[in-house]
């Protein structure tokens, strides 16, 4: 059995660590934060869904950063190889977002 404590009669429900509805899901939460506040969109504050040249150049640096971190000392060649593979991953990603951007007009 998985609780020595418990008998076959017995029911381990009581054991409060294991009761999922122990104690009230949000508790010490703010009333505002448990509303439901079906109405508010990221639109209607400003988010549209980009984060613009923010983004786009912190890409070619996090790119930059995976690429100077092959120079650091490998145990073995597996950790330059995922370096180079997500490097390659972020160089393709702004590629392709560079020529979308570009084109993007046209449609």
């Amino acid at each position: 059995m998985l609780y020595e404590h418990c008998t076959d009669d017995q029911e381990c429900n009581d054991v409060a660590f294991l009761d999922p509805h122990g104690e009230p899901p949000d508790l010490g939460a703010p009333e505002d934060y448990t509303a439901d506040h079906p109405d508010e969109h990221p639109t209607d504050w400003g988010w549209h869904g980009e984060w613009g040249r923010v983004g786009r150049r912190g890409a070619w640096v996090a790119t930059v950063v995976l690429l100077l971190m092959i120079t650091a000392t490998h145990y073995n060649g597996s950790g330059t190889a995922w370096l180079i593979f997500f490097a390659a991953a972020l160089i393709a990603y702004q590629i392709w977002d560079i020529r979308r951007r570009r084109n993007a007009w046209r449609r």
